[in-house]
């Protein structure tokens, strides 16, 4: 008895499941055999774009505060020791490199750190 009620609640738990996806959007299809079928619409999530765009943030943060820490000749120090090791070292400091808003980021924390 007790596999056939785990089997109900599973079936159960699929239809629900189901439900909340056809109630935000639905394609209607005639199948192989003739019946009807709805299926739900596929939507990309916006979470990875979000997850993203605050990496992007925090990466620029932390180049900011590390030019303001260091100061830019030592910044700059470590960054040509990085273009002149390996492919991956290369790569991060071409991310690493100081655009405008991490030198305004600098200047901003300046009088926080010193």
């Amino acid at each position: 008895m007790d596999s056939a009620l785990r089997n109900f609640e599973k079936r159960q738990k699929a239809v629900v499941t189901k439900h909340r996806k056809l109630a935000q959007g639905y394609t209607t299809r005639i199948n192989r055999n003739g019946t009807i079928e709805h299926r739900p619409l596929r939507r990309v999530p916006a979470a990875p774009l979000r997850v993203m765009l605050r990496l992007a943030a925090g990466g620029v943060a932390f180049k900011g505060l590390a030019l303001a820490v260091l100061g830019e000749a030592d910044y700059l120090g470590h960054l040509t020791t990085l273009a002149a090791g390996s492919l991956p070292e290369q790569i991060g400091g071409w991310l690493m490199t100081a655009d405008p808003v991490t030198h305004w980021i600098a200047q901003q924390l300046q009088p926080l750190i010193g």
